[in-house]
Formats: structure tokens, sequence, C-alpha cells
């Protein structure tokens, strides 16, 4: 690989004596990890031989996983490993309320996620990613999610100070990916680190408006640049006297991870651990009353509810944690207790799809499908991921079904996986088009 001379000399100054080990790394391949998602799942994978010592539900894997019936259900996420060191440092806490505020693809929100917060919101700015992102949360049965593609400024303007963590892990020139992404090299310059620095503190500014009295601000990026990390930290710190640097308890002490330049954050290097480069800091804002915000209004259409709900005395056990209280466009949605008001954002999901009316009869959404636990449904079909009945509902085929006529909830290894319908012993196939193997 042939790394910029100019990236080389400033990384040779950095390091001193380890510039060699480092410069060695790039010799190497890139560890390969997955992080159990258990919001759906209880155990990794039999392909994981080794767990990421700053992740408790992260491993090393050999193989791939991504072909696995068991990766579309949502069971785990594939995640690069150092990237799984944002959200532990975030240390988020049940009932919290979340903003990733640069999340595509969603490694860090479908993280965030299992932490229980009140309600989780995604910001992507860029329309293609945030479908991305949609789709991986959707497939990692998030319930109380919105995902939203606007600019941070623009969240900032509307919402205010609403949130006790804002994750930042901005747009930054890829220094810490160069072993995984050659595009990475290509683009790499000079004045394309001085613009992503400057970028990185216009967000950081607006996630700071942001952060609720007493919230943090969780910064990272993949790059070992002192002017997108650490500089532009000492800038923010600089401008914003009601912030101040935070220990990192929950990554103190693990093996290769060393403190940033001036003890500004953490860094973890390719060389010093199995994972790539990356850097992380946490910024708390000073205690203070918070101001009330105006959340979202929750209206569902009449009609729509009451189909959900003899659709749902029909398909799912009670008591189920499922409530309609929502309509947007021709969706019935349930949203996350306390949201902040959409009105003015562009918001691809505002809550939970539950689903569409069609000729009279309600049509449940994959996002429900995949948010269910096996036990909330009245009829289930479990098909082992190893068989090739689980392959074959993948590719969109019926398959014989000994149920009762109605709504089936389709899992795998007792992990949810989509929607079927029994119809005289045959299961008609409702796995997404979109989706289908």
């Amino acid at each position: 690989m042939n790394l910029p001379e100019e990236f080389l000399a400033r990384m040779r100054s950095l390091l001193g004596e380890e510039y060699e080990d480092f410069a060695a790394s790039y010799k190497k391949p890139s560890p390969l990890a997955l992080r159990l998602n258990t919001l759906k799942a209880a155990a990794l994978p039999e392909c994981c031989f080794e767990r990421v010592p700053w992740c408790g539900t992260g491993a090393y894997y050999a193989g791939a996983p991504g072909k696995s019936a068991l990766h579309e259900a949502g069971a785990y996420y594939i995640q690069e490993p150092s990237a799984m060191a944002v959200v532990t440092a975030a240390r988020i806490k049940p009932g919290e309320k979340v903003l990733d505020l640069c999340a595509a693809p969603g490694g860090k929100s479908t993280h965030a996620a299992c932490f229980a917060p009140q309600f989780l919101i995604s910001n992507e700015i860029v329309p293609a990613r945030a479908r991305i992102l949609a789709q991986n949360m959707e497939r990692c049965g998030v319930k109380n999610c919105a995902v939203t593609c606007e600019s941070p400024a623009v969240l900032a303007d509307k919402w205010g100070a609403v949130f006790d963590a804002v994750i930042a892990d901005v747009p930054c020139s890829g220094e810490g990916m160069f072993r995984r992404r050659e595009i990475a090299v290509e683009e790499w310059s000079g004045e394309n680190c001085a613009m992503c620095a400057r970028r990185d503190r216009e967000i950081l500014r607006s996630a700071a408006r942001l952060t609720a009295p007493g919230g943090r601000i969780i910064y990272s990026t993949c790059t070992f640049d002192p002017q997108e990390n650490e500089g532009a930290v000492e800038k923010f710190l600089a401008e914003h006297a009601e912030f101040s640097l935070t220990p990192i308890t929950a990554l103190s002490g693990v093996p290769g991870i060393v403190p940033g330049i001036n003890g500004v954050g953490c860094r973890l290097y390719p060389h010093k651990l199995k994972g790539e480069g990356h850097f992380v800091c946490v910024l708390k804002k000073a205690e203070g009353a918070a101001a009330p915000y105006r959340t979202q209004r929750k209206k569902a259409d009449k009609k729509l509810a009451s189909l959900f709900e003899r659709w749902a005395q029909d398909a799912l056990a009670a008591p189920f944690a499922v409530s309609c209280d929502h309509t947007a466009g021709e969706a019935l949605y349930m949203l996350p207790d306390g949201l902040p008001a959409l009105d003015g954002i562009k918001c691809l999901r505002p809550g939970l799809p539950l689903g569409t009316a069609e000729k009279g009869r309600f049509v449940p959404h994959h996002s429900l499908a995949m948010a269910l636990a096996p036990a909330q449904a009245l009829r289930v079909l479990d098909l082992p991921a190893d068989q090739k009945e689980c392959l074959a509902f993948l590719h969109g085929e019926t398959l014989p079904c000994a149920l009762e006529n109605g709504w089936t909830l389709v899992t795998t290894n007792g992990i949810s996986l989509g929607w079927g319908k029994t119809v005289d012993g045959v299961l008609k196939n409702f796995y997404p088009k979109g989706l289908r193997k």
C-alpha cells in the first residue's frame, strides 16, 4: 500500500520510536469483528473466537457471517472493532434521550439502542446513506428510534438543548481506515484534512446547542490528524466555557488504548490493538435547568388504528408492548415517548412502522416483525438458520406450514426474520422484495 508521504512524515513525527511498528501494521490484514445485538439475540455466533476488549458484546470472527440468515435477522451487526469504543465511551443509561448526529450506516446507533434510551434519533444528512441507516435500524429491531435526514445546524435550530447524549462521529479524512478503504488513501490530502477540521468544528458547535444541561457530547473520528481530533476539541472548549473534558472511564486501562495529545480524549492505533485508527473524546456540559421542548404530537388515523387493533387480536399475543399512536403518510407508527417535534424536518421514520391498509385490511410492516419477540406472536414458524427452508424464505418462496390460517411470524433460531401468512397449509411469503437474496 502506497501511503501519502506527507501523511507518513506527520505520523513519524507524532509516534517517534513507535513509527516502525505503526508502518508495519499496514502489512497485516484488518481484523474483522461483529457486535451482538442484544435487542434480538443472546449469544454470539459460532464463527466468533475472541472478545473485543473494549466492548462486552463485540467479538472477532472468521468466515462470512454476513451471508448467514442470522445476520438478516439482526442477531448481530458487523462493525469495525475500534468503532465499538465510541458507544462504550458514551455510557448510555436507560431512559436517556440520545441523538446520533452523523449516524449512517448505523453501527453506533444500533449499539446505542441496546442500552434502552427513552428515545434515539439517528440522523444522516446524505439521503442515500440515510436510507441505508433506516434499513439497519429495521433489521436490528429497534423500536424507539426516529431516523432523520438533516444538517446538524437545522436540528439545533429546530430542537435546542434536548439530548442527554449526542454522538458526533464526524466525517473526517479517514486516515484510520487506510487499511480497509483504498479510496480513503486516494482522496487524502493536507487540504482535505484542513477542510474536515473546519467542518467538524461546525458540527461540534451544533452538537453543543443540542446537548441538555448536564449532558455530554461523544466526539469521535477515524483519523489520526491532530487538527481534526485534539485540535478541534481544544478550539471548541475555548469557545464553549460550559463544556469540559471528562475522563473516559469505560476505556481506561484497556490495553492498547492510549491518551490523546495533551491528555485530550483517547486514541486507538492499529499497531497497539486489533482494530483500526480511532479517536474518542467525551465533553460534558455544565449542570443547569433543562428548558422545556415541544414534543411530537401523536395523532393516529382512527380507521387505520382500528384496523390494526383488529389485526393484532388475531396475530399478536396479549400482552404485547405495541401501541398505535401516530399516522404519517399512509402508514401507522408507534412513536417513542417524548420525541421532539418533527415538523419541518426531513424524517424517514418517525418511530416503529406498524403497517398500512390495503383494500380495507391491515398489512403489517416488516419493521414490526423484526421488532417482535416470538412470544409476542400467536403463530410462529421457526426455520433453523442452516436449513434450506430458511434460505427459501429469504428468496421469497412459499413454504408448507401446518399452523392455523393467519399472519405468521417467521423466525430463525428463535429470532424474528419476517412475516408470512398461512393459508390452508401454505405459508405465503411477505419478506420484502428489496431484501430477498
